[in-house]
Formats: structure tokens, sequence, C-alpha cells
């Protein structure tokens, strides 16, 4: 563990909830500080706009902090202000983070060409947007933190001396020097090369939108229009994905054989869920009809992006709520936790539709599986 002085993005919070900055504002009791209390607020304010300027920077001594921030000795925030800012300040964070290692094989193979995006965790903002293949996603955090070893080992070379990559490494170097990681996302993969201008501009905006999306804050209430309704079968187009979500989806196995009768719960939330979120996603009511009803213990896979995230044996199924179409149809939650059989077979393999019979999941999310016969398509009506 080491010290270091990081500004973080609440800097405003988290002095005006210090202790010390509160007998600052309202009292002279801290020494050497001005009688008047307007010339204390006057200082103080002069602070908060040094430091809302250097957000997200790291020092790594006090007075590398005092000199940057405040102008040394000769700065005009008094020293009995500067301490009780530079004490609000620091931290202990582990002297390095680990790094990615390099992706499979079989995950660079389906990645294909790609774009990505490096994301800053302090403060959700894109350090940078780039392309490539392979473990070129990767390239700029090993290079900035000098693990050549794990650029050779993944056949990449560093990226070449330019100011937008000097930038670029300048602002990971920070990222690791504060205790955190760097977030990577792929925003668009397995690109190919386009049959005409219409497609490669159509490509172009989802790599944008997913960009984009990274810089969303609050879920639900999108700055972005084009994240209205991010869920169904189009959310993997418009969102960017975390490398290790997509690693996860390109080195899993296909599920066994599905059992009958099962049923398949598509939930797009659970794909960043731990296991006991998952079965909290899972306890919404569905349009379970009486014969998924009627068998006991009839397994169910939770599935996110054609990955298995959750098995379970229903034990029984109460009554949620009256839907308003269809005449008035009920919804049932089912009773029952995970079953270790299950998640051993299913858990982290991959599921497609295709494997119920169906084109698509359907937009309600409830896919059974009842008898071996599958469901068939509707027939088109004759011309």
């Amino acid at each position: 563990m080491r010290t270091v002085w990081t500004v973080p993005p609440n800097i405003a919070q988290t002095l005006l909830e210090s202790p010390e900055i509160q007998m600052f504002l309202t009292s002279n009791e801290l020494p050497e500080t001005a009688d008047d209390p307007r010339q204390r607020l006057t200082e103080f304010t002069h602070a908060l706009g040094a430091l809302s300027r250097n957000i997200g920077r790291t020092f790594g001594s006090v007075d590398a902090a005092n000199r940057d921030l405040f102008g040394g000795s000769a700065g005009t925030v008094p020293v009995a202000l500067r301490l009780t800012v530079l004490r609000a300040i620091v931290t202990e964070v582990d002297d390095r983070t680990p790094t990615p290692d390099p992706l499979p094989a079989t995950v660079v193979d389906q990645l294909g060409a790609y774009v990505y995006a490096l994301l800053d965790p302090r403060d959700r903002t894109v350090v940078h947007i780039g392309s490539g293949r392979g473990n070129r996603i990767f390239a700029l955090t090993w290079t900035a933190l000098g693990e050549a070893h794990k650029l050779t080992a993944a056949g990449e070379s560093a990226p070449p001396a330019t100011p937008e990559a000097e930038a670029a490494l300048r602002r990971v170097r920070a990222v690791y020097e504060s205790g955190y990681s760097v977030e990577h996302f792929v925003v668009a993969d397995h690109l190919l090369p386009a049959a005409d201008g219409d497609h490669a501009a159509g490509a172009t905006a989802q790599a944008v939108i997913a960009a984009l999306g990274l810089l969303e804050s609050h879920r639900g209430e999108f700055v972005l229009t084009n994240l209205a309704g991010t869920t169904g079968d189009a959310e993997a187009d418009r969102v960017a994905r975390p490398i290790a979500e997509l690693v996860r989806q390109y080195s899993a196995k296909a599920a066994p054989e599905l059992p009958t009768p099962c049923v398949v719960l598509r939930i797009t939330d659970a794909k960043s869920a731990s296991a006991e979120q998952v079965r909290d996603l899972a306890d919404r009511p569905w349009p379970a009809g009486s014969a998924a009803r009627r068998v006991d213990g009839l397994p169910i896979l939770v599935v996110a992006d054609n990955i298995v995230r959750g098995a379970y044996r229903a034990t029984g199924w109460e009554a949620a709520s009256r839907t308003e179409e269809n005449g008035g149809t009920i919804l049932y939650r089912f009773l029952g936790e995970s079953d270790p059989e299950l998640e051993k077979l299913f858990v982290d393999t991959r599921v497609t539709p295709d494997r119920l019979g169906l084109k698509r999941w359907p937009s309600h999310g409830w896919a059974p599986r009842l008898t071996r016969a599958m469901p068939r398509a509707t027939p088109r009506p004759r011309t």
C-alpha cells in the first residue's frame, strides 16, 4: 500500500462534509485563519476552484499536490486551509492494480475487427477510442504501465509516438496510480467490409451510439435518445460491452441438450448481476400457463446475451398480477432456489433461441419447452 492524494469527482461534497472545513468556514479557531468569515469563504472558493480544475488527478507526494493545486508556498490559499484540504483527499492505494491478460485465441477469432473504448472509472469519462484486432484494446494500458512482456505475448506492438497516444498514456497511468483500473469496452465487433455506403454509415452510427452510451450517468433517463428502450434483441447493437463479458460469451461452450420440459427466461439485466441478483431478477411475474405450472420441479434457466446466468427448479407458483391484454391473463412467480446439478450443466454455457425452435427470444422473455416438438413458424397467407 502507498499514500496518494487524489482529487475525487465529488470534491465539493467531500470538502463540505469535512469537520475541519466546516470549522474553517464557521469559525477562526484553526491557526492562522482570517477573522472575517467573508475572507475565509473567498479563500475556500479559491481552493475549491483549483481542485475542480484538477478532478481525477493523483499526486504521489504532499509537496507535489501542494505545488500543483495551490502554487506552493507563494499561493493565495492559507496554510491551514491547504493542510485541511490535503488531509481530505489523501488515500491509501495498492501499489499496482493488475492489468488484463491477453485474450484467448478463440475470443480473438470471434471478435474480428472491432472498435473499442477505454473508460476512466473515477469520473466515467472516455479516455480513448480506437480500432484494431486481437489484443489491440489492451496495448495502451500495457504500454503505459511498462508491461512489454504482455505486448510480446499477445503479438502486439506499442502505439506509435503521437500526441494523441502520449495523452492517452498519461491518462491511463493516472488511473492506475490512483488505485483504479481502466475499463475496457468493445463498442462494435466482428466488423466486415461494407457492402455499400449506407451499410458503412449504419455500422459507424451504431459504434458512436455505443461509445456515447458509456457517458450516460443514469440508465433509464437517457440524454442520448438513441438509447431509449435499450432492451430486447437490438440491445447488443447499441450498448458497449465490457471486454470481460465478451470473453465470457465467446469462450462459452454450447449448452448440452436442454431438459424436456423446461423454461428459459431471457432477462437482459442478468448479464451484469451476481448469482443472488439473478434470482431476484427472475422473481417477476411470467405468463406461465397451466401446462408449465403442473410440472413438478420444472427446470428454469435464465439467459442474458445467450449465456445461461442461473438455473433453478420451480417448487411451486403463486399468482402475481393480471395483464390488461388477451382478456386479462394471470401472471405467476415461481417458487424455488438454484439447483446445483442444473448449474453444473448449464451456467456459463450458450443457449440461443433456435435451441427452442425460435428465431428470436420473445419480448416478454418467457420461452417454454414443454414437449420435444419444436414450435413452428406461422405460415404466410397465400396471395
